[in-house]
């Protein structure tokens, strides 16, 4: 016999959905951050703004700054440290890595929220959407 349990477990990954349809021209200085490997910025979109990471020459990654953590709260925006190698959330300690937005060090138990990308090297668009 089997015996299935159906507890309740509340989520703590409830980062609002938003409709997120942005195009970033990554040669304009203000972006100029994102033309070097490693490089990152910030752009309004998404819950609480998206961290934009440039992984390769033609991959980017999209996260948004709402702490996966008690996503309720209204401190929990992530930010990227003072060393540019990791991201934080202020309210709770979590950690994620800058480069895919994984745990490192919780409470959290929940990766930032990805959004998809994709990189017209011709034009310099970055597009990021859901």
């Amino acid at each position: 016999m089997i015996l299935l349990s159906n507890g309740c477990v509340k989520n703590q990954n409830i980062v609002p959905y938003v409709y997120v349809d942005l195009y970033v021209n990554i040669s304009l200085p203000s972006y100029s951050s994102l033309n070097a490997i490693g490089g990152w910025t910030y752009v309004s979109g998404g819950s609480r703004g998206i961290i934009i990471y440039r992984q390769t020459f033609d991959t980017f990654s999209a996260y948004d700054r709402h702490c996966t953590y008690n996503a309720d709260n209204p401190c929990g925006e992530a930010s990227v440290d003072s060393s540019g190698t990791y991201v934080e959330c202020d309210c709770d300690g979590s950690q994620y890595q800058l480069y895919d937005g994984l745990v490192i060090q919780g409470p959290a138990g929940y990766s930032l929220k990805n959004y998809r990308t994709s990189y017209n090297s011709f034009t310099n668009q970055l597009h990021i959407y859901n």
